[in-house]
């Protein structure tokens, strides 16, 4: 399932919480960077083998360097008075004393940057405290990203973000990494990086045969760690509420907060969302029509006319 179609189906069971259940015939997989799936699937259990193995293949941590443990902690940092709140994905520290930030990042946002160091910063402040040193610890942040932010460098998905000073990193502790998913999805379509053998790119593979429901390519098949990714990412295993609470969310003001948009481009972000959701019914309802679902049940589910229906069974929609 893709981001398109999880807004979709949200958008369907906030009318109907009964079509969740459909849903579970439609889609093999939950949408992996909702907030709350990567949470349930990467915060959770005692291990966190799913975690470290994303993390070291992202931040390219090999040998001693690799992360072995990785505790989690509290993910907010109240706000003192009138600042904000700091909220991340997941927050943690490795056996290595060393912190560890992963923020999933749906939507482009023209205040992205500056979240970002908002909240590296509020998490920098909280490792000194009174009669202390200021040494503090390495810290890394992760952030997956959903939507294309270099495009000036079309054949890059992963950017490690630095403070330079002569041609040197100024403050090598502390570590940005981000990385473009989908602009990857375009270089595996187009053999770009069909020789790109690193941990990240079997990683981003895996979760492309996850986000695109298609079969998991033959090198990552026999692979522990992805079949596990596999299992823990399909939609039966889920609860409802969870996605009755993400649909709950789905309102304006949730909106804003995540993608910080002015309110003077309210306009354009309701045709941006009702664009979304279109797309996503009609991706719904064409795999309803594959799998013979009666006409009127299939316009009852995306809320599509039978017309609509009908057009886009014949190729004209």
């Amino acid at each position: 399932m893709n981001k398109t179609q999880h807004e979709a189906l949200l958008s369907a069971i906030k009318t109907n919480k009964n079509l969740f259940e459909t849903y579970k015939q439609i889609y093999k997989y939950a949408y992996i960077l909702s907030d709350g799936i990567f949470k349930v699937v990467f915060a959770q259990g005692k291990n966190h083998t799913l975690l470290i193995s994303l993390l070291n293949a992202m931040l390219n941590l090999q040998g001693g360097k690799a992360i072995k443990e990785v505790t989690l902690e509290m993910q907010e940092f109240p706000g003192i008075f009138n600042k904000k709140t700091c909220i991340l994905d997941i927050i943690g520290t490795t056996n290595a004393n060393e912190k560890v930030l992963v923020e999933i990042q749906q939507k482009g946002d023209v205040f992205f940057r500056d979240r970002l160091e908002y909240y590296m910063a509020r998490v920098i402040e909280n490792q000194v405290h009174k009669s202390e040193k200021y040494e503090l610890p390495p810290i890394y942040f992760l952030g997956l990203l959903d939507f294309e932010m270099f495009p000036e460098e079309p054949t890059k998905y992963i950017h490690h973000v630095d403070e330079m000073c002569n041609g040197r990193k100024f403050f090598p502790k502390i570590q940005k990494v981000l990385v473009e998913i989908d602009k990857f999805f375009e270089l595996e379509n187009a053999g770009v990086t069909a020789g790109d053998a690193t941990d990240a790119a079997q990683w981003l593979r895996a979760i492309k045969s996850i986000v695109k429901e298609e079969a998991m390519p033959e090198m990552l098949i026999d692979n522990p760690i992805f079949l596990q990714l596999q299992n823990d990412m399909k939609l039966c295993n889920f609860e409802e509420e969870l996605f009755n609470v993400e649909a709950d969310n789905m309102t304006d003001l949730k909106f804003e907060h995540e993608c910080g948009v002015a309110e003077g481009k309210a306009e354009g972000r309701a045709i941006g969302k009702a664009e979304g959701f279109a797309e996503g019914r009609k991706s719904i309802a064409q795999k309803l029509i594959v799998k013979n679902f009666p006409l009127k049940e299939i316009a009852e589910i995306t809320e599509l006319t039978e017309e609509e229906i009908l057009a886009i069974k014949s190729g004209q929609l």
